[in-house]
């Protein structure tokens, strides 16, 4: 069963309406590859878009904007198939966070169809780190909003999990275990 952090919607569920808008996406060999690769705390890259693409549709649902572009787009966004823990910039190249996005688009390109409104989603998801990259549609701010708030919950949601297990080795038991 596939959930985003913090639901527990069946998001594999055929009554899903979120699943109809994603599912070509989710059954194929790029996005399953982005599973490979470790984003935040020990999130992989595969589950963060999902988590980022359920939010999306979710957000953009509730203020009647493209769910379809802001879900796909979300699962999409991050596409970049390198772990980009180890990855070390040529001479010259800028640094992951200022190129990742054009790259995840130039790979989405590669393999599916992207709308324009689902290339701006895609390319400005860094906004505002990426200044000079400024969003043209509501859909692409509900990202920059989405791809922070579910960066912060996985990572202190392992950091948690870390300093549980602390705890645990240090004093024994910690208080909320069974």
């Amino acid at each position: 069963m596939l959930n985003a952090i913090g639901s527990k919607a069946d998001l594999e569920s055929e009554d899903s309406s979120y699943h109809y808008l994603v599912a070509d996406l989710l059954d194929s060999e790029v996005v399953q590859e982005m599973k490979n690769y470790v984003h935040h705390g020990n999130t992989s890259c595969f589950q963060h878009c999902l988590n980022v693409s359920y939010y999306n549709y979710k957000l953009c649902k509730l203020f009647s904007l493209n769910e379809r572009a802001g879900a796909r787009a979300g699962l999409l966004h991050d596409l970049f198939l390198y772990d980009w823990h180890c990855y070390v910039p040529e001479k010259g190249e800028r640094l992951h966070g200022f190129t990742h996005a054009k790259r995840a688009l130039e790979n989405a390109r590669k393999s599916f169809y992207i709308s324009d409104l689902e290339a701006d989603i895609i390319e400005k998801h860094m906004f505002p780190l990426n200044l000079f990259s400024l969003p043209r549609y509501r859909e692409t701010l509900v990202i920059v909003f989405t791809d922070k708030l579910c960066g912060i919950m996985e990572t202190v949601s392992y950091r948690g999990c870390v300093i549980k297990k602390f705890l645990k080795r240090k004093f024994g038991t910690v208080k909320g275990d069974a």
